[in-house]
């Protein structure tokens, strides 16, 4: 069977899978039968034993294209298999890039906010950018428009990981009131217990 891995810890060695049959799996590293570690939105081929645990996870080959020479030169920038906790704010924007349109799972405060002080700085630069080269917004625009599909991933996995829909995105839409509540939800605390989208993230 076929799916994507929705989150995986280092911590436990434990993840999640979205099977193509809409169910979630289990499985841990002993399943596992790559040699680079698994990813969240990895693709995966896999069997299972019928009790919602996955069995022989293999990641799945891919023909190759452009985001797959993009992901290439993301990782020589950052080290994603170490420890979350070790992390850097240029292994969190990494890891939020790879996962660029993954609305699945989810994210923890510092991949979320990491994220964010990355693309402020980004958007700042190239703000500079035009001001110095006379281009206009043509920089800023770039930046702002290879950035929207995974800030608004991200932030709809940090919702998740504060036990609420993606949907409650849309509150920001709601003059004052509704992006002081988002921003609040944002900054929330991960919830420690497994809800549908999965186990904790951190």
């Amino acid at each position: 069977m076929k799916g994507q891995i929705l989150d995986f810890s280092v911590q436990t060695n434990s993840g999640i899978i979205s099977g193509e049959d809409q169910n979630r799996y289990q499985f841990n590293d002993a399943e596992w039968r790559d040699q680079k570690p698994p990813m969240r939105g990895d693709q995966v081929d896999f069997s299972h034993d019928g009790s919602g645990n996955a069995l022989q996870v293999y990641r799945a080959l891919q023909q190759s294209n452009g985001f797959s020479g993009l992901n290439n030169q993301l990782d020589k920038i950052s080290n994603l298999n170490q420890s979350e906790e070790n992390y850097t704010i240029v292994d969190w924007t990494v890891k939020v890039l790879k996962n660029y349109v993954n609305f699945e799972g989810r994210a923890r405060r510092k991949e979320y906010w990491f994220y964010t002080l990355a693309i402020i700085i980004a958007v700042i630069a190239a703000m500079i950018i035009d001001n110095i080269l006379g281009t206009g917004f043509l920089f800023y625009a770039i930046v702002a428009l290879g950035t929207f599909l995974p800030s608004l991933a991200v932030g709809i996995r940090r919702l998740h990981d504060t036990n609420h829909s993606g949907w409650w995105y849309l509150i920001c839409l709601i003059p004052l009131i509704g992006p002081i509540l988002l921003i609040i939800w944002l900054a929330t605390e991960t919830k420690q217990e497994s809800n549908q989208w999965g186990p904790p993230a951190k």
